[in-house]
């Protein structure tokens, strides 16, 4: 149970990483960043997710229901890499979003793993309550 409350909080820190860098290519045009970074809105996306994975995890913790490890570890995998997505478009957003190509099949995989672990997660906790 702890693994979800240590996840929560470095996704609360990788959140806070990516909110400065949004100001340092925004904000303080430093060109590393400008260069770097070509889609701001997706990663602000990043930033706001990372935050919002982080609050399931803690929701999940808090409630102070025994979760069995798997969907622990499904669910604190799919909070750190779901919302890496939105990072690797906003450094390649022109990249190939076709069905059946790289991208398309990695963001699946990383669906299944967040689906599996969060609405697992979600329907064991159901389930230990109304039983």
């Amino acid at each position: 149970m702890n693994l979800l409350l240590i996840s929560g909080c470095v996704l609360i820190i990788i959140s806070i990483a990516i909110g400065w860098l949004i100001i340092a290519r925004k904000y303080l045009s430093l060109k590393m960043f400008e260069r770097l970074i070509r889609d701001d809105k997706n990663l602000v996306k990043a930033h706001i997710d990372y935050v919002m994975m982080a609050l399931i995890l803690f929701s999940f913790f808090f409630i102070g229901v025994n979760l069995p490890l798997p969907l622990i570890i499904l669910a604190c995998a799919g909070a750190v890499s779901d919302p890496t997505l939105f990072i690797f478009l906003s450094i390649k957003p022109n990249i190939n979003k076709k069905i059946g190509g790289p991208f398309s099949a990695i963001s699946t995989v990383i669906f299944l793993i967040t689906t599996f672990g969060i609405g697992g997660s979600a329907f064991f906790i159901i389930w230990k309550l109304i039983k």
